[in-house]
């Protein structure tokens, strides 16, 4: 189970970097949410919307300190510092964050229920 999920861990990040829409949207469970290191909070509608975007792009970027905790049979999350740069909507970013991605197995699949980011401190 570790295994699987920290290899779906890299898939999700590996389809940001494609632009994979199609692998984020089959990896978010239905009631996906994302809170921002600013608090805003987007449901799966948004963020399909941002990696569809023509203007959505990703330079540079690497997860670190992954740790992947079960929470039983069907339940787990995934820890782990982003560091990346790129553009949204003409403004460029750069991503210094811890995350946590809460994982959830779903009619026999895995599906992230919601993540959330913070600034990390340096």
């Amino acid at each position: 189970m570790l295994s699987e999920l920290h290899g779906l861990n890299e898939r999700w990040i590996r389809a940001w970097f494609e632009k994979d829409a199609a692998t984020v949207e089959r990896l978010m469970a239905l009631d996906y949410l994302y809170i921002a290191p600013n608090g805003l909070v987007l449901d799966r509608q948004a963020i399909l919307g941002i990696i569809r975007s023509p203007s959505y792009r990703l330079d540079r970027g690497a997860r670190t300190e992954v740790v992947v905790r079960a929470l039983g049979r069907d339940a787990a999350v995934v820890r782990d510092r982003w560091q990346g740069a790129g553009s949204f909507e003409g403004t460029s970013f750069t991503d210094d964050n811890r995350c946590v991605r809460v994982w959830e197995r779903q009619a026999g699949e895995w599906r992230i229920v919601m993540e959330q980011c913070s600034f990390s401190s340096k």
